[in-house]
């Protein structure tokens, strides 16, 4: 079983080795080697890896050209290699748990290649609960499983696109789910969907526990409710969002005051009413009518209480003046209230008294000259909110959510970017405000595709979601919220949510600033992985963290459920466009032989 031996320089974590070419192992092969511990007196098996394979000829050096070359292999047919290894070290088991060397090997020892039940004891053995996420590269009998303890920390599962990256969340979110987790996904583009069949549409052994959730959209090409068996709507009680929730829906900024005052007066003004955007659209409209409908937003109202200079008396006339305008505004005033003394600096807005209950549609309540002024200008920003199809009568199913052994799926295709932003950010809020406040009786987990999009990272970028995620990154261990982060471009993301995600699944990565990303973010990944990622088949991976004891390298397993939002077999396209051409021409021609037949007999009729 030998394939080696130790040679050279050798490290606690890298060794070399010469072998042959009848033995020598591939590249990432598992290997051994023997530690001799002095303080302890005890020797023990180390774990390493085949990073590299150099093969070169003493006879046959660079120095040579061609022709010299060609003459020494007439002379002597054939040059003995020499094959030279690089390996990394693992590690040794001590228990269930790896340590690292603090000794490194001899040259000289032999180097073995590792037994299928080391790497078992390693991969797969004493993982309780494990998650079976597929086989090592090299070992297809040896199988790999994922301590769920390590999702603890996050996990991230990066790769561009068409590595595999959504059927290997697939695969662990089926494993997850049959363990009993409670799984929350939001699906950008119907990755997840189909979990309930599998490929021939038959029902998959956890299909009663999936739920999908799908936003009401037009959107052409959109798999049908038949083929996902069945699906819930996903709607959002207009009435019961907060007045803040609606300024980062709609994009008020903070610094009009005058806006969120006349949302704030609409929204007391409904409070204990179930209504809808049109609703609260009227009330806003009818706030800003008590300004006269100006085009310049009420800018033309007195901003706090006309003054009078001790020398000089009010005209008459002028106010009555006043009297006009404010009784055409809908506003009583007491007239009294405007002698005040020019030496008081005080500038609060002219609070209108209560009107009457027939002219006075908020119950009796004032109305501010500010509020009337913002109102004017909120009209655009909630007509905004009327138009999308979100809206019910009934609020997102936060216990649904959370119940035991589910798996919901919310479908945020086809849907604009800035509402599946305030959907991800209204769920993740109301489930942090109930695992802070209530506490959670079982740990949640969040799956959030194109995460980038989600919580960017970089000078401007903005998403309405992006804090809450940053939070639940940070806190959210303490209260049972875990993260999930799916996404092709790793270097959009928040650097320090990715690296809150202390476990990663990464999968063929070829873009230089993405892999940068990784290595920044990752405090697992080597040199040599890292260089490994490009030459990445589709369907295998690099798992690093607290999932598993050590880096490996796997090839993913099957998924049972069926995988939604798959590209376009454009071969296949191609040949159902040249079959239609056929057909086309085909019917063409019966209906022209039809034509020429019915023309043929009218002229024989003539004829006779």
């Amino acid at each position: 079983n030998t394939v080696g031996y130790v040679v050279g320089e050798v490290r606690t974590d890298e060794f070399t080795f010469v072998t042959n070419r009848e033995i020598a192992p591939p590249r990432l092969e598992y290997i051994v080697v023997q530690v001799q511990d002095p303080e302890r007196a005890i020797q023990y098996d180390v774990l390493a890896q085949v990073t590299k394979l150099a093969v070169s000829s003493r006879l046959l050096d660079t120095s040579l050209s061609y022709n010299e070359v060609a003459q020494i292999l007439n002379r002597i047919s054939t040059s003995q290699p020499i094959i030279v290894g690089t390996a990394q070290v693992l590690g040794y088991l001590d228990g269930r748990t790896v340590r690292y060397p603090r000794h490194a090997t001899m040259p000289g020892n032999p180097v073995t290649q590792a037994p299928d039940d080391l790497l078992k004891r390693f991969f797969s053995q004493d993982v309780e609960s494990g998650i079976d996420i597929g086989s090592l590269i090299n070992r297809d009998n040896v199988n790999v499983l994922l301590n769920p303890n390590g999702l603890r920390r996050h996990m991230a599962v990066i790769a561009q696109t068409g590595a595999g990256k959504s059927y290997t969340v697939g695969v662990i979110l089926e494993k997850l789910l049959q363990l009993g987790g409670s799984i929350v996904i939001f699906d950008p583009n119907s990755d997840y969907v189909k979990m309930r069949r599998d490929e021939s549409m038959r029902v998959t052994p956890f299909a009663d526990r999936v739920e999908v959730y799908r936003m009401p959209t037009n959107q052409k090409g959109r798999i049908s409710d038949d083929e996902i068996g069945g699906a819930k709507k996903f709607t959002m009680k207009f009435s019961a969002l907060e007045v803040e929730e609606i300024c980062a829906m709609t994009g008020i900024p903070e610094a009009s005051t005058n806006i969120r005052k006349a949302l704030q007066t609409a929204h007391d003004n409904l409070r204990g009413r179930d209504y809808a955007p049109h609703e609260f659209l009227r009330e806003i409209e009818r706030i800003a009518a008590a300004g006269g409908g100006s085009d310049a937003g009420g800018e033309w109202m007195p901003r706090g209480p006309e003054r009078k200079r001790s020398d000089q008396e009010s005209l008459p006339e002028m106010q009555d003046f006043h009297r006009a305008a404010y009784a055409k505004a809908n506003l009583d005033v007491d007239w009294e209230d405007f002698g005040v003394d020019a030496s008081d600096d005080a500038e609060t807005p002219i609070a209108a008294p209560p009107r009457s209950e027939k002219n006075n549609g908020d119950g009796g309540k004032s109305l501010s000259l500010d509020a009337i002024a913002g109102a004017q200008k909120a009209i655009k920003y909630v007509e905004r909110l009327t138009r999308v199809d979100i809206w019910g009568f009934e609020q997102v199913p936060i216990q649904d959510l959370l119940r035991p052994m589910n798996l919901a799926v919310i479908d945020l295709a086809g849907v604009d970017s800035w509402i599946t932003e305030f959907v991800v950010d209204k769920v993740l809020r109301d489930l942090w405000g109930e695992a802070t406040t209530n506490g959670l009786p079982r740990p949640v987990f969040f799956v959030l595709e194109e995460a980038h999009n989600f919580v960017p990272g970089g000078q401007g970028a903005k998403s309405q979601a992006a804090y809450i995620i940053k939070r639940i990154a940070s806190e959210g261990r303490k209260f049972g919220l875990f993260l999930v982060l799916v996404t092709q471009r790793p270097y959009k993301i928040h650097g320090d949510t990715l690296s809150q995600c202390n476990s990663q699944i990464i999968m063929r990565l070829t873009n230089p600033q993405d892999q940068l990303a990784i290595k920044q973010s990752s405090e697992g990944i080597s040199e040599g992985l890292l260089a490994d990622l490009p030459g990445l088949n589709v369907g295998e991976a690099v798992i690093l963290g607290p999932i598993v004891r050590v880096p490996v390298m796997v090839r993913i397993g099957h998924r049972l459920s069926a995988q939604g939002g798959n590209d376009i077999d454009v071969v296949k396209a191609l040949e159902d466009a040249r079959s239609a051409v056929v057909i086309d021409k085909r019917e063409r021609q019966v209906k022209q032989e039809r034509a020429q037949t019915k023309k043929t007999e009218w002229l024989e009729e003539l004829d006779a």
